[in-house]
């Protein structure tokens, strides 16, 4: 039954974006369209890894059309969710390339590939959703990694939100301070995550989130820390029948193109592109956070077990956390001048 209902998602994930896609190529083309009179229309091609029911795509139409309009049909976006294009690695590094035009892609894909952006997963780095926006999402770390991508020819868009993340497993209830020692977790490629996890006693297992489904199902792996969003979109809660709402790293993702592509559309086609992406990640957003609530409650009808984290739980994960954010290494890593701003609470 779970091989069955593994299939299902995936096949359910594939089969609502392939449609969608027209190619894989990036860059310019001509659709054989005169919307623009002489101009060239210009398609571009837009990967992400995530599920139809994912916010990514649920508010993706609106923006797919304003800029169809407002470019009088000279610039269509073509949406290839689902992964089509690969892991968010990948995608990022052909975005970088020009193969691929744009992506939704997740603070933690961009530090699989570049290490230096990782920052901003440090461990209980923001307090709330308002710390977030404040020195995050609308803040000083945002310009940063703007500043950083730029100089790798990516360009961002806008900013959006993936998740807290939390923490499932298909072992035991995950409560208590070391309820963690010996699980097999999967991790992100990042060292920092492996680091986290060691010191919570448990054995992570780094791999891409493309993988993760076969692993849950197959059981090499006892559970993975994502948030209420992937885990209910993507079913892996029909593996994992224990939930702790940890909240122990936040997650952000950004709307980024590739600067080859960029640089063939005309000053007026950015313009209407940049100013509908940022319209496009707000809502994107406010509807992933009001995701987050019903996505709980929807896995908690199904009969998972949805935890909270005892405070000795949360002493014990802070301070290795704490542990993290102090380590001298971080400084070559992220930039002296980005942990003394952290540390200084910036």
């Amino acid at each position: 039954m779970k091989r069955k209902a593994l299939k299902v998602v995936a096949m359910s994930m594939i089969l609502a974006f392939a449609f969608m896609a027209v190619g894989c190529g990036g860059g310019q083309e001509n659709n054989g369209s005169n919307a623009g009179g002489d101009q060239e229309v210009i398609t571009l091609h837009w990967g992400a890894t995530s599920s139809p029911e994912h916010s990514y795509a649920t508010v993706a139409q609106p923006f797919i059309d304003a800029v169809k309009e407002r470019t009088n049909g000279t610039v269509i976006i073509s949406a290839e969710f689902a992964g089509v294009h690969g892991g968010e690695r990948q995608m990022t590094e052909s975005v970088m390339r020009g193969d691929l035009d744009m992506e939704m892609t997740s603070d933690v894909g961009l530090a699989a590939l570049f290490p230096d952006l990782g920052f901003t997963q440090l461990p209980f780095l923001f307090e709330d959703y308002d710390d977030v926006d404040a020195r995050y999402l609308n803040g000083w770390m945002a310009e940063v990694i703007e500043e950083r991508l730029a100089e790798r020819g990516i360009i961002v868009l806008g900013w959006g939100e993936n998740d807290y993340r939390a923490l499932t497993n298909s072992k035991h209830p995950i409560s208590g301070p070391n309820d963690m020692e010996g699980l097999k977790i999967r991790v992100p490629e990042i060292p920092m995550y492996i680091k986290w996890f060691e010191g919570m006693g448990a054995l992570p297992t780094p791999m891409a989130v493309t993988e993760l489904p076969t692993a849950l199902q197959q059981g090499t792996i006892d559970g993975q820390d994502n948030g209420a969003i992937l885990t209910y979109s993507y079913g892996y809660y029909q593996f994992q029948p224990y939930m702790t709402k940890l909240n122990h790293i936040y997650s952000g993702t950004t709307l980024i193109i590739s600067e080859k592509t960029w640089n063939k559309l005309s000053e007026e086609q950015q313009t209407i592109l940049k100013e509908e992406a940022e319209k496009y990640c707000a809502a994107q957003l406010e509807r992933n956070r009001a995701d987050v609530a019903e996505f709980y409650g929807k896995m908690e009808e199904k009969g998972i077990e949805i935890i909270e984290p005892s405070p000795e739980l949360l002493a014990r994960a802070r301070e290795v956390g704490k542990q993290i954010m102090n380590d001298p290494g971080n400084d070559d890593l992220y930039g002296k001048d980005v942990m003394d701003r952290i540390r200084a609470g910036e």
